[in-house]
């Protein structure tokens, strides 16, 4: 029996952002459709095509109307929940984190950062909720907040690459089996598609073990 093959509706200027999911490359269409080639000079048309949650519940007539008339926008501009915002300041995670954290995870996070500025691995911000820091000219690791949980919840994503280095550390404090357990493996079917790896999930080697399946350098 034949599958009927559903047709994806294009976007338009009633669609609401959030209502349905969409690719960056479906809203980067429409984009330059409505307002031509030069659409990513709008800093709110970046926000909205980087998924920022603050548009979430807007139509993308609403957007569009931001280019012209930026009065919402001009709010906005000033929330470093945006991509624009946090990318253009540098942000940090003590002027992030509070906004989304509360109590006794809000409060590690930020003890977190602390320790790591102190001695001398300062996290800096990469990309829209995610900072990175380095130790000895390599990166140590990611920290990053996870919007698709609730409660929402922060993530901290050690380099495999550089974490040997740390052996004895980790195995001092018994971590080992914290880390094994919990490494992202790669989607079977992806062929190395997710991290650009033609040969598909690798096997490494991680403080002593053999890890498969393995696609990206963090866990």
């Amino acid at each position: 029996m034949d599958k009927k093959i559903e047709k994806k509706e294009p976007l338009t200027e009633e669609t609401i952002i959030g209502s349905r999911k969409t690719t960056s490359a479906e809203r980067r269409k429409f984009f330059r459709e409505t307002l031509g080639e030069d659409y990513e000079k709008h800093a709110v048309v970046m926000d909205v095509i980087k998924e920022s949650y603050p548009y979430k519940g807007k139509t993308l007539k609403e957007i569009i109307d931001e280019c012209y008339h930026p009065s919402w926008y001009e709010k906005m501009d000033e929330n470093v929940t945006s991509f624009h915002v946090q990318k253009e300041t540098k942000a940090k995670i003590k002027d992030v984190f509070p906004l989304y954290l509360d109590g006794d995870m809000l409060n590690a996070v930020l003890d977190f950062d602390a320790y790591m500025q102190a001695n001398k691995m300062p996290l800096k911000w990469e990309a829209w909720n995610t900072w990175k820091a380095h130790s000895k000219n390599k990166v140590l690791c990611w920290v990053n907040l996870n919007l698709s949980v609730w409660p929402i919840a922060w993530v901290v994503s050690p380099c495999l690459t550089n974490i040997d280095g740390y052996e004895d550390i980790v195995i001092n404090e018994k971590l080992e089996y914290f880390v094994w357990d919990n490494f992202k493996r790669c989607d079977p079917n992806c062929n190395g598609r997710c991290r650009g790896n033609l040969t598909g999930g690798n096997t490494v080697t991680i403080l002593g073990e053999e890890i498969s399946g393995i696609c990206g350098e963090v866990f």
